[in-house]
């Protein structure tokens, strides 16, 4: 299964999780049956010539993000595409794989979502 992350900076398994989701310069990726984790620049996401990475990531396979904060249109994209969203815990990736792992992180739901990015 292949989880993401999406991040401000990377700093590998510590990185910290963004809390806004589209705004996330780049994304760790882990996939769970090879414990490899893998890098994705926003940027490298774009199409049409603006970066709307909850398509372009479920395209590429993801199936679970965990994020720290996301608004209602792309959460509803991501879900609408099949992948779960989970709100980040302690906000550290290598902490919240584990929380995955544990059963320990809440599901967004279509009736959740909050960007406070505009005011």
């Amino acid at each position: 299964m292949k989880l993401c992350f999406p991040v401000d900076a990377f700093q590998g398994m510590k990185s910290v999780i963004t809390h806004h989701f589209g705004a996330a310069p780049c994304f760790i990726t882990y996939e769970t049956d090879t414990n490899e984790a893998g890098l994705i620049y926003a940027q490298d996401l774009q199409t049409s010539g603006s970066c709307n990475p909850s398509i372009e990531l479920a395209n590429q396979g993801v199936e679970v993000v965990i994020t720290g904060g996301i608004g209602p249109g792309a959460l509803h994209k991501l879900m609408d595409h099949g992948v779960h969203v989970f709100q980040a815990k302690d906000g550290i990736v290598e902490n919240d794989l584990e929380n995955y792992r544990k059963g320990c992180l809440s599901v967004y739901g279509y009736d959740q979502g909050k960007c406070d990015c505009n005011g």
